[in-house]
């Protein structure tokens, strides 16, 4: 019972590893503080120079929640678009969600901040990227700190 306990909890860490690529892997070559835009919970565009030898490179959202409890269990729906010359290099629809003040039965404090990989991507060309994140409803939680970093010759995500 206690090896079977010990391989539960093995598994459950494993699988919170995957996905973690973008944010621990290769090495950082931009980070960039996200200005607010008009739209409450929107961000300016912003831009960063990349080049194809970053590949594969990843772009992450960082930031942190705040400890209103109207806003714990609710979230924030966005889409982001990479851009190079205007024309779309890659997109994603993302939501950001607020934990719960605690887990039912849980003695830990809700997390504080968040780190959500948004594109693992190969460039094809070296230049000017734009990112551009909007809401894709109105915003429900508010987000403080809002970065973007760009991690370069990041490990891809396993395939299953």
């Amino acid at each position: 019972m206690r090896v079977l306990r010990g391989l539960t909890v093995l598994a459950a860490l494993a699988g919170s590893l995957v996905g973690c690529e973008g944010t621990t892997t290769g090495r950082e070559v931009a980070k960039v503080e996200l200005q607010p835009a008009a739209e409450r919970g929107a961000y300016q565009p912003v831009k960063f120079s990349l080049a194809t030898d970053m590949n594969p490179i990843a772009i992450n959202f960082r930031g942190d929640f705040t400890q209103e409890q109207t806003e714990f269990g609710r979230w924030n729906s966005y889409r982001a678009v990479l851009l190079y010359n205007g024309a779309t290099v890659a997109t994603t629809d993302f939501n950001l969600n607020h934990p719960q003040k605690q887990l039912q039965g849980g003695d830990a404090p809700p997390p504080t901040s968040l780190v959500h990989t948004l594109f693992i991507a190969d460039l094809q060309t070296s230049g000017e990227y734009e990112l551009v994140i909007s809401m894709l409803q109105p915003a429900e939680i508010t987000i403080k700190n809002a970065q973007i970093d760009v991690r370069a010759k990041v490990q891809r995500p396993p395939k299953f």
